[in-house]
């Protein structure tokens, strides 16, 4: 192994380890309460060598936002199952189904990705940086633009615009995310997260389906 490898080997050693350690800070914190003194305490090492692996906090948490993103992605591409002769509406069910568990079993990711879009976060990391969480975010996005124009295709569904059908319901699914992650709203509710969840979705399949019964 040469020496530009082994270097390169460190600085990506030591870049895993202030990722892990931002990690733990930013699910326990959250990312507006969390610093990046915060991160340089977690992980031990100077905030100056926090700035030498990542220009900003922006930067870190855009790091975990794909790593959340590569979790998530795969589990949508198997819901969505291409290679089967699927419905519309179930191939539809299916990827809501895989959303709701990846936000089931990581949570800590989902706000995350719920969180993304607030304060300065587009101008605090690197063009190529916010171009590949776009890139990537769309990607499950259209998947479910793909289940609505099937159904349209298949007349079950009524969607002039499938793509902007998709990010209404996925608006409408981070909603009722957003809103059961409140306890105080959980009690006025009296139902399950997921009840409230599933409740969304079923609304918003009958209305596609509305113009075609």
């Amino acid at each position: 192994m040469t020496t530009a490898q082994r270097r390169a080997r460190e600085r990506a050693r030591r870049q895993q380890e202030i990722l892990e350690a931002a990690k733990e800070v930013f699910f326990e914190k959250g990312i507006h309460r969390a610093t990046v003194d915060d991160v340089a305490a977690q992980a031990e090492v100077s905030k100056g060598t926090v700035y030498l692996y990542f220009q900003s906090k922006e930067s870190i948490l855009a790091h975990l936002l794909l790593e959340g993103l590569s979790i998530l992605l795969p589990q949508l591409e198997a819901a969505y199952a291409p290679q089967e002769p699927l419905s519309a509406d179930k191939r539809l069910r299916q990827l809501v189904e895989a959303y709701c568990q990846f936000a089931h079993t990581y949570p800590h990711y989902l706000r995350l990705l719920l969180a993304l879009d607030r304060g300065r976060f587009q101008e605090r990391v690197s063009a190529e940086v916010y171009q590949e969480i776009l890139t990537e975010s769309t990607r499950g996005l259209k998947l479910v633009a793909k289940a609505i124009r099937q159904g349209t295709e298949e007349g079950v569904f009524t969607a002039d615009d499938p793509l902007l059908t998709a990010g209404v319901l996925w608006g409408a699914l981070n909603g009722a995310l957003n809103l059961m992650a409140n306890p105080v709203r959980r009690e006025m509710i009296l139902v399950e997260p997921e009840a409230v969840f599933d409740a969304t979705f079923e609304l918003f399949l009958r209305g596609l389906q509305a113009h075609n019964r």
